[in-house]
């Protein structure tokens, strides 16, 4: 029984130790540029949403957010990352013949509520910065309710499809980027170009969702309580069906590319082996 236990111990310690140094540098190589662009582009969206109550700040100001934001934000991208690449090998372990499907799907579950969290932090760090009161926290319950619920099955096609999908993509985009260049290309410049070109055609697809999305949060925002088809409703005919697809796409594919370059480029689902589902099989 006790060599038992010991072996089981240092199988413990191994697989720590090896997830540790393989698959951790690859979370904090992803997500401390991730966050920094989504803190950086997201000050811009608060001081426009505040009408006027906020002054704008440059790109120097910004930084300073970013800088004294970035542990928890940084905290908040690794845990999400660890979460959504153990739900994603989980679901290739269960049902293999979907496996396309399991980056989107692991990804919209895992970065909604990341996400919101992530959102709610840089509006109060904005808050906090230009000296203004911080909006009063509506406690779990109610961030819950205005912060992820509105909309929330726009938002999972959002987050999921958009980076989810351009994770599943990246990979084949990259195999062509080598293809037409003869392999002359530095590998991690044909990751970033795959996860870029990746991100961004599934960032337009997806604008849509992400449009109904932004129009839910908004509707809660005044009082209403936004469903599935009333949002939906609610864009078509405030924008019209071509700028409920196209509009906001400049900065939104901008961004999506990025996270989704530098996730490809990092390549946070490499060594499955070392998945805690791998472990049980």
């Amino acid at each position: 029984m006790a060599a038992m236990t010991d072996a089981g111990l240092s199988q413990v310690a191994s697989w720590t130790a090896a997830w540790s140094g393989s698959i951790c540098p690859r979370f904090a190589a992803a997500a401390l540029p991730i966050q920094m662009v989504t803190v950086e582009r997201t000050v811009p969206q608060v001081i426009n949403l505040s009408q006027g109550s906020l002054k704008p700040l440059d790109f120097a100001g910004r930084m300073s957010i970013v800088r004294r934001s970035i542990v928890p934000q940084f905290s908040l991208k690794f845990g999400q990352l660890a979460c959504f690449r153990e739900l994603k090998f989980f679901l290739d372990a269960t049902s293999p013949s979907t496996r396309p499907l399991h980056a989107p799907i692991a990804w919209g579950i895992t970065n909604v509520p990341a996400q919101s969290t992530i959102y709610a932090l840089a509006t109060a760090s904005t808050f906090q910065h230009l000296g203004a009161p911080v909006p009063q926290a509506p406690g779990l319950s109610g961030f819950v309710r205005t912060k992820i619920l509105p909309g929330i099955f726009w938002t999972f096609l959002r987050e999921g499809f958009a980076t989810g999908g351009g994770l599943a993509l990246g990979p084949q985009v990259q195999a062509g980027i080598n293809k037409a260049t003869g392999n002359t290309l530095p590998v991690a410049v044909t990751k970033f170009g795959g996860g870029l070109l990746a991100g961004w055609a599934c960032a337009f697809a997806t604008m849509l969702p992400h449009n109904c999305a932004l129009t839910a949060a908004r509707m809660a925002q005044e009082g209403q309580r936004p469903n599935t088809v009333s949002c939906f409703r609610m864009l078509l005919s405030e924008q019209g069906l071509f700028r409920a697809l196209t509009v906001n796409f400049q900065q939104r594919c901008a961004v999506i590319a990025v996270v989704v370059g530098c996730l490809n480029t990092a390549d946070v689902l490499a060594h499955d082996h070392l998945s805690i589902a791998s472990q049980f099989k």
